[in-house]
């Protein structure tokens, strides 16, 4: 036998024999030893099992079938348990060789079924396929325990990744005269969704909903640099201003579009794009300026009188096309009406492939608006998860909402 085969990482090769004739004993583990195998010596399967209990290092079995206290099919039936705490290679030894023998030895679970009479050099060549098929198990577990290891890390790091991604949520939702809810939920540890607000000037204020195609650590990371790319307010860099020497302007909706289109279709090597709303809202006349990339249409819930409208537009996906042209459209808020932003995972919710629309959600915001403003994108949430008897999403889903409140003419 090479010298490769004669040794299980490093070791010579155990075997544990199970024999209760002891002149079979003698006979088998004075042949086996010749050719190089340290063998142990069980009588029945009782002693058998407290031996592999005491010497975790012996893996290999090679019992007879007809034994006292415990035969060897029961033995089998034992060690291959999901409950015996390692893995056997299990050859069951006997003068039954008939089919029905072999049949009933593998559904016990042997790996191998050798007859007594057989030579030496065929026993011994099964029991070196055995030992290879033992080597490539232990090789495989091995393998899997270094992934278990690996998938272990890469979750705590989605872990980590996902708390940092919801530390960047915005956490002050009163304003001088407007007021922010929302709510965002990745359908994985990390998702594709960022939404965000800033105060651009005293009067005017900036909101926006970015929905990155895909799922994962790439569309996070694409949702991430994005967001980074709006809040820098300061320099040439900046997409939300535009700066002209000592004089500095909030840019128009679409033009922060624009330039986010411009500074995300220079890597072709990406194949991610984004869907997007980007709004401005000045504060004291109640004007929106808003451009819609792509995205589901921005619901209006007007105060008064009390209803609900879409603002939909045609523009392009973000990201995808140098050649792409945005526009924006400028409405005029009536005091206390809400606008609201959200990503195509709370629409396409579904059931039996119906899924729950545009229309729906629109319906939803129409029916609830006497309830608290920051109470309300949780509302619709749980709405929607009842709807479809889950409270887990297919996609990402965020919701972003921004009410007007002006002051009274006799507060100032």
């Amino acid at each position: 036998m090479a010298a490769d085969e004669q040794t299980q990482s490093g070791r010579q090769q155990q075997i544990l024999l199970v024999e209760d004739h002891k002149a079979t004993q003698l006979l088998i583990s004075s042949l086996l030893e010749k050719r190089g195998y340290k063998v142990t010596v069980a009588n029945h399967g009782h002693e058998a099992l407290e031996i592999l209990d005491s010497s975790e290092q012996i893996q290999f079995v090679l019992s007879d079938w007809v034994m006292p206290k415990m035969d060897g099919v029961e033995l089998c039936k034992r060690l291959k348990s999901t409950n015996y705490n390692r893995y056997i290679f299990f050859v069951l030894l006997s003068s039954q060789d008939d089919k029905d023998s072999i049949i009933s030895g593998i559904d016990a679970g042997a790996d191998d079924f050798v007859a007594k009479n057989t030579a030496i050099d065929e026993l011994d060549a099964r029991i070196r396929a055995g030992f290879r098929n033992l080597n490539l198990h232990i090789e495989l577990l091995t393998k899997n325990q270094q992934l278990d290891q690996a998938y272990a890390t890469i979750r705590g790091d989605l872990d980590s990744a996902g708390d940092f991604i919801r530390q960047l949520l915005p956490r002050k939702t009163a304003f001088n005269q407007a007021q922010m809810a929302y709510v965002s939920m990745p359908s994985a540890q990390i998702g594709g969704d960022i939404l965000g607000y800033m105060e651009l000037d005293e009067q005017h204020l900036g909101l926006y909903l970015i929905d990155v195609s895909g799922h994962g650590v790439a569309s996070a990371l694409l949702s991430f640099s994005v967001q980074q790319t709006l809040s820098v307010i300061n320099g040439e860099s900046s997409v939300v201003f535009k700066v002209e020497g000592q004089h500095k302007s909030i840019r128009s909706a679409a033009d922060v579009v624009t330039k986010l289109n411009e500074i995300y279709t220079q890597d072709d090597s990406n194949p991610l794009y984004f869907t997007m709303v980007y709004a401005v809202l000045n504060r004291e006349s109640g004007e929106l300026n808003y451009c819609i990339a792509g995205h589901p249409p921005v619901i209006r819930a007007i105060a008064n009188p009390q209803s609900t409208e879409f603002l939909s537009d045609n523009n392009f996906v973000v990201g995808m096309f140098d050649f792409a042209d945005y526009k924006a459209h400028t409405i005029k808020l009536q005091p206390h009406d809400e606008i609201w932003f959200y990503t195509d995972g709370i629409t396409e919710a579904r059931v039996e492939g119906e899924f729950y629309s545009e229309q729906r959600l629109k319906d939803l915001i129409d029916t609830i608006h006497l309830q608290p403003f920051s109470d309300k994108p949780q509302h619709i949430v749980a709405s929607v998860s009842q709807w479809q008897s889950s409270v887990l999403f297919e996609d990402d889903i965020s919701i972003l909402a921004c009410k007007w409140i002006p002051e009274s003419k006799e507060s100032r």
